[in-house]
């Protein structure tokens, strides 16, 4: 029996419900083909004055891709090193409007680095993983975050210029920003993470502005001790 199939904005016939074509098929497990690869090549990058964290990844160039906000304006950024050890980077290049940075480890990484992808037909619903370091998570080897590719934002930057980013859909949290989003099925890199979508109201957006500029923090009246009757 044929069956009629939405396939995004497009109608097709499927002789069987089995055959309707999917935008990522996928005969690999969550962690992908170079999961292997990305335990090694993921980074956890340090702002010691800003007590923050992010996350890199090894190029072939021997640098580390990262999020141009994990490192910008940060003194003295470190890297940790997989037997635990901090060593210090360097910035070497940064683009502030695609939030992108290249950076130059001190200490010369020997692992494999991760494969950028030369593909440009990714398409919604594409599967994809991320590998990085959230906040409140102390491991010394990356957490894998898995998800799909759910839409496309834009927006405009201070520089003026209107920058278009992928939404996924995954656990992604502070931490993580700098971490490759790869392509699941191929392994490959297609994108930089660069920060959490979370939609908020123009009232709820002015509201922190304000909290932002508050000097004095949360104040509490301290109410002495009372007792119930059981």
């Amino acid at each position: 029996m044929a069956a009629l199939v939405l396939v995004g904005t497009k109608m097709s016939i499927a002789d069987d419900l089995n055959t309707i074509p999917t935008a990522a098929p996928i005969d690999t497990d969550s962690a992908g083909r170079l999961g292997d690869v990305a335990t090694h090549a993921v980074i956890r990058l340090l702002c010691p004055e800003r007590n923050t964290v992010g996350t890199g990844f090894l190029h072939k160039s021997g640098n580390l891709i990262t999020a141009d906000h994990v490192v910008r304006s940060c003194a003295k950024p470190m890297m940790v090193l997989p037997n635990g050890a901090l060593s210090p980077v360097a910035t070497i290049v940064s683009d502030q409007d695609h939030d992108l940075a290249l950076v130059k480890p001190s200490t010369s990484l020997t692992q494999k680095p991760l494969e950028i992808s030369g593909a440009d037909d990714i398409k919604i619903g594409t599967q994809v993983s991320t590998w990085g370091f959230p906040g409140g998570y102390n491991g010394l080897s990356p957490m894998l975050s898995v998800g799909y590719l759910a839409g496309i934002d834009a927006y405009k930057t201070d520089s003026g210029a209107v920058i278009r980013k992928w939404v996924v859909n995954a656990a992604f949290n502070g931490g993580n920003s700098g971490g490759p989003l790869i392509h699941i099925e191929s392994g490959t890199v297609f994108g930089v993470v660069s920060s959490k979508l979370a939609p908020i109201s123009a009232d709820a957006a002015a509201i922190l502005k304000i909290l932002e500029g508050q000097q004095f923090g949360m104040q509490y009246v301290t109410l002495p001790p009372r007792f119930y009757p059981d």
